[in-house]
């Protein structure tokens, strides 16, 4: 038990400070979009062909009309938001760089980017801070690197912290805060919060960690894939005689009925898809946070390839949906929130008592006086692991159920509500 002790306090007191960090700075950027839309003021672009009802109009056409108010650029890429309504035209000059229309479907006008402007500068300035203490703390891809070690060696101080639980549980229920000691005190509620985010915890370093190292696997993946099926494309020129960005939508939806169309990515002469429209595909469920992307030859109009990532490609993409998108509604938001916050709290709880074990306490004596007034209760294994099974086990299923569809995010909501409702309890109570 001493060395799972060693384990858990080193490597705790290691990652607290970047594991804080992390968390903290989270906290706004769980209200990211919200606080962005509170803050943004659209400005709508003085084109003619914002006045026509171009929602009537195909994507391609759609692209057309974006591309007769900007003469000078190229269309890179356009994005079809199913959910907001908004179709997206990336944009690319020579000389004047990059620009991003969007075209709100809702009102049929098309949005600049640069015409965006905002009530308050400061609200940017604060969330651009956040993300990045949150990603690098401002040491680029060393910082990164060092929070994705971080995150590793979060899971090994909450793991070490399990195997420590049961051993301090054995003559005290679930839940109790006793105040005979500072340091007694301190640490009932860290061991609390410590089994109401466990969960949540794991889950998010995890992701973190995964999410930071396994660009390289995909990198490696991509290059064999792209090897694989283009080979006989290497001598071939670039093609600036190409079919439409309708005909390509047309072959790849019929190619992939199931899934619709999130993406196009055309053809870039300096790109490594010189040859083909790159389709993206989303399907339903579970099957959404699977890429399915659909290679469309741009001179002939066949399907190259349909790629499907393999199992372990997959394994790793989810780490993506469970850091950022199972937490979509206000609700989930808000007890993403709530539970960051008490994690926050669970590492404050945690440094605090490690220092406290260094301070004299002159009521030592009272202290140990009253602690042998509160009769133990012992308990069993069953009773010492019941409740935090529990929790453990409906906080996983909270946190994975949104990536099934939207359908389940009530169901989740409650299941995260759950340990939340049974912290303020024990609180209460105490």
């Amino acid at each position: 038990m001493k060395y799972w002790y060693k384990i858990h306090k080193w490597a705790s007191l290691i990652c607290a400070l970047f594991l804080f960090s992390m968390c903290a700075s989270a906290l706004p950027l769980i209200f990211g979009r919200e606080i962005t839309a509170f803050n943004q003021v659209s400005v709508p672009t003085a084109s003619e062909a914002s006045l026509a009802d171009v929602t009537k109009l195909s994507v391609g056409k759609q692209a057309e009309a974006v591309l007769e108010g900007y003469p000078d650029y190229n269309l890179r890429a356009v994005y079809l938001d199913h959910e907001k309504h908004i179709n997206g035209f990336s944009l690319r000059s020579q000389d004047k760089g990059y620009e991003y229309i969007r075209l709100d479907l809702n009102t049929a006008r098309f949005i600049k980017r640069s015409n965006e402007q905002v009530r308050y500068e400061v609200i940017p300035k604060f969330m651009e801070f956040a993300y990045r203490m949150h990603v690098d703390m401002y040491l680029g891809s060393f910082g990164r690197n060092l929070f994705g070690g971080m995150c590793g060696l979060s899971v090994v101080a909450l793991i070490s912290g399990i195997w420590l639980y049961a051993p301090f549980m054995k003559n005290i229920s679930f839940g109790t805060i006793r105040s005979s000691h500072r340091r007694i005190y301190w640490m009932d509620w860290h061991k609390l919060l410590g089994i109401a985010t466990l969960s949540w915890t794991v889950l998010l370093s995890v992701s973190g960690f995964v999410f930071i190292f396994a660009g390289p696997i995909h990198n490696a993946w991509n290059e064999s894939i792209r090897k694989e099926f283009l080979i006989e494309y290497q001598d071939k020129p670039f093609s600036v005689q190409r079919i439409s960005i309708d005909e390509a939508i047309k072959t790849a939806q019929a190619a992939l009925p199931d899934r619709r169309i999130t993406g196009i990515e055309l053809p870039q002469e300096d790109g490594k898809m010189r040859w083909h429209y790159t389709v993206r595909t989303q399907g339903e469920g579970l099957a959404a946070h699977f890429n399915k992307p659909v290679w469309v030859d741009a001179s002939t109009g066949k399907v190259t390839a349909v790629i499907q990532q393999p199992w372990y490609i997959q394994t790793l993409s989810m780490a993506n949906p469970i850091h950022f998108s199972n937490h979509d509604t206000l609700p989930l938001k808000i007890l993403w929130f709530i539970t960051d916050a008490l994690t926050c709290i669970m590492i404050i709880t945690g440094i605090y008592a490690w220092f406290v074990k260094f301070r004299s306490n002159k009521s030592n004596g009272a202290n140990k006086q009253q602690a042998k007034a509160i009769p133990p209760v012992r308990q069993s294994s069953r009773q010492i692991w019941l409740l935090p099974v529990v929790i453990i086990v409906i906080t996983l299923f909270g946190i994975i159920a949104p990536l099934a569809g939207k359908e389940w995010s009530a169901i989740s909501a409650v299941a995260l509500a759950i340990p939340l409702v049974l912290t303020a309890y024990y609180w209460l109570r105490s």
